[in-house]
């Protein structure tokens, strides 16, 4: 969904903050006499921020935010992550929040009182089987699994998520399956969300695979690659994988508080599996892997496609993939799609993708769609929209 947006009451309320903002900052309409005489919208100055926390166990939404930064600044956009402790709010044009947290309203609310744009790519998921395997407590995931009927049921019932998706001025979510849900769930409308899809680094394309042979001593594996959580799904993984005699690797760090989960893994794990703690993201030993695989196994409860399917489909590493969520929306008929909550259909895509070639057609998809700088340059427009 590309949808143009139409400037209801709600986006009348947009530009009458901007009015009240002083000084050059709430100009919007420049003139460069020098170069066209003519008048042109000026880049907003945007502050990109996260959960509070982030950075304790990072994972894709992270790694969005920093590199929908960096490419959005390689665009000319005054875009830089938010220092709440140092930063003004009100200096700032635009303030885009990652992810749907409870602990974002406030702040929306803060900005917003300020003057302050506010956008929100959504990052969110709602069905009953990624609820249930959240790896909280039985009664917590009950609970949890009940809320989500009455909302499908009920999406104007007062919530946090309705309250912050009602508050924000604009919503960025990953996927045309993504707006959808919330849609449905929230009663969020069209014109107040712009699909923004994720993107990988050119970097990708190629890596150097020794830096990752000396790290793991293998090669030609099964590379599972993500947080180690519940909702990744790495458990499922290796029991589905156990008795193929084909070597895996686990890439990734435990979620704080997922430890028990982590220790149910190293149990199912045989001396075909290799454990290899998270790589930042910059490592040049993180192209790697995708260098020294044979495939990439990403079979979560649902994934908004899961940044390492773009990375490693870059260079043309055959995908086995979940099929909840975006990820078929990404690839079409370019992966093998496995269910989450079987071990057959995760051990038959598995071993399909690892038996296939790199495929060409894969990478050409991947780089002409699904870079930053696209990323950037649809989250930039979306901006537009509102200052």
């Amino acid at each position: 969904m590309n949808v143009k947006l139409r400037l209801g009451p709600r986006r009348l309320d947009v530009s009458q903050r901007r009015r009240w903002r002083t000084g050059d900052m709430a100009q919007l309409l420049r003139v460069d006499a020098t170069r066209t005489g003519a008048a042109t919208k000026r880049q907003p100055c945007v502050f990109l921020a996260g959960a509070t926390g982030a950075m304790l166990a990072p994972g894709g939404g992270e790694t969005q935010m920093a590199s929908t930064a960096q490419a959005l600044q390689e665009l000319g956009v005054q875009a830089r992550l938010w220092r709440p402790w140092e930063d003004r709010l009100a200096a700032g044009d635009v303030l885009h929040l990652f992810g749907s947290l409870p602990e974002h309203l406030a702040t929306v609310e803060l900005a917003q009182r300020r003057g302050v744009i506010t956008v929100l790519s959504t990052i969110a998921w709602f069905d009953l089987a990624s609820r249930w395997h959240s790896g909280e407590s039985l009664a917590r995931r009950t609970w949890n699994c009940a809320k989500t009927v009455a909302q499908r049921a009920f999406p104007r019932l007062p919530h946090w998520r309705r309250a912050l998706y009602d508050t924000v001025d604009l919503l960025l979510p990953n996927s045309q399956a993504e707006a959808v849900q919330l849609a449905n769930f929230y009663d969020v409308a069209d014109e107040r969300m712009r699909v923004v899809p994720n993107g990988a680094s050119a970097r990708f394309v190629s890596g150097d695979a020794a830096g990752f042979l000396e790290l793991a001593g293998m090669r030609d594996f099964v590379l599972y690659a993500g947080r180690i959580e519940p909702r990744k799904n790495q458990l499922g993984f290796l029991r589905a994988m156990r008795g193929t005699s084909v070597p895996l690797v686990i890439l990734g760090d435990v979620v704080p508080g997922h430890e028990h989960y982590y220790e149910a893994c190293r149990r199912e794990a045989g001396n075909l599996v290799q454990f290899v703690s998270q790589l930042e993201h910059d490592d040049p030993r993180l192209a790697g892997a995708y260098a020294a695989c044979r495939c990439l196994a990403l079979v979560s409860w649902f994934e908004t496609p899961g940044l390492v399917a773009l990375e490693a489909g870059m260079s043309g590493v055959p995908l086995a993939l979940t099929d909840r969520g975006a990820a078929r929306e990404y690839f079409g008929d370019l992966a093998y799609y496995a269910s989450p909550a079987s071990r057959q259909s995760i051990r038959r895509a598995v071993l399909a993708a690892y038996h296939s070639p790199r495929d060409p057609q894969l990478a050409r998809h991947v780089r002409e769609r699904y870079t930053w700088r696209a990323a950037a340059a649809a989250t930039r427009d979306a901006y537009r929209c509102l200052v």
